[in-house]
């Protein structure tokens, strides 16, 4: 068995990694633990706890399940990404994070694969906007095609902004105040499935097969 350890943004990530992604890898002869950060973190602290886990166990590969949305000019590569599309912004600051991760000192383990989000974990809810309305409407009032009038503005799910007004989550609480992301935002997840997930979210989606490719029966 492949075993990755994933750093969390916060213990939702941690959940959708445990009730989402864990079924599905595990079946793929891929375990996944996930540690949540608890959010609020510094990329100096991110770094830090990369390294402890590549060199603490050094028979696995670490990833990460942070946002976009709050990062800031200490994450590698975030300053000379900032005239880039969403895509593209992302994909140089997974460079950048892991070039400065594996140039690390003292460092035992270089099975590191880096991956951000777009731009958080309730894009890809919004990979269902009618599952979205159908579970938030069982305790919240919304009006009709709230959600899906909002995925219908963008390109994808991914590339709902990331404004302190206009992220996913904030969009969501702006509709619905109560929002429990933790209980509301996995049940939905669940009920939207991976697959669909994967098929609305290009980058998230290549971050799964990514890790499929690290399965047995990938390599040669």
């Amino acid at each position: 068995m492949i075993r990755v350890n994933v750093l969390c943004e916060g213990p939702t990530e941690e959940q959708f990694v445990n009730k989402v992604l864990y079924p599905h890898f595990i079946d793929q002869g891929i375990i996944l633990t996930a540690r949540s950060l608890d959010g609020g973190f510094s990329y100096g602290r991110l770094k830090h706890q990369i390294i402890q886990w590549l060199n603490n166990d050094q028979g696995a590969y670490v990833t990460t399940l942070v946002d976009l949305y709050g990062m800031n000019s200490k994450y590698p590569g975030y300053a000379s990404s900032q005239n880039l599309d969403a895509q593209n912004k992302v994909n140089t600051i997974e460079a950048e994070v892991k070039a400065d991760i594996l140039g690390s000192d003292n460092l035992h383990n270089r099975k590191f694969i880096p991956n951000v989000q777009l731009h958080e974990f309730e894009a890809l809810l919004f990979s269902d906007p009618e599952k979205m309305e159908e579970w938030l409407s069982l305790n919240h009032t919304i009006s009709t095609d709230t959600f899906k009038t909002i995925r219908d503005a963008f390109d994808s799910p991914e590339h709902i902004n990331d404004s302190p007004h206009t992220a996913p989550s904030k969009r969501i609480l702006a509709i619905v105040p109560a929002y429990d992301k933790i209980i509301e935002g996995i049940i939905i997840a669940q009920e939207i499935g991976l697959s669909n997930i994967r098929a609305a979210c290009p980058h998230f989606d290549a971050f799964c097969t990514t890790l499929e490719n690290l399965a047995p029966s990938s390599n040669p």
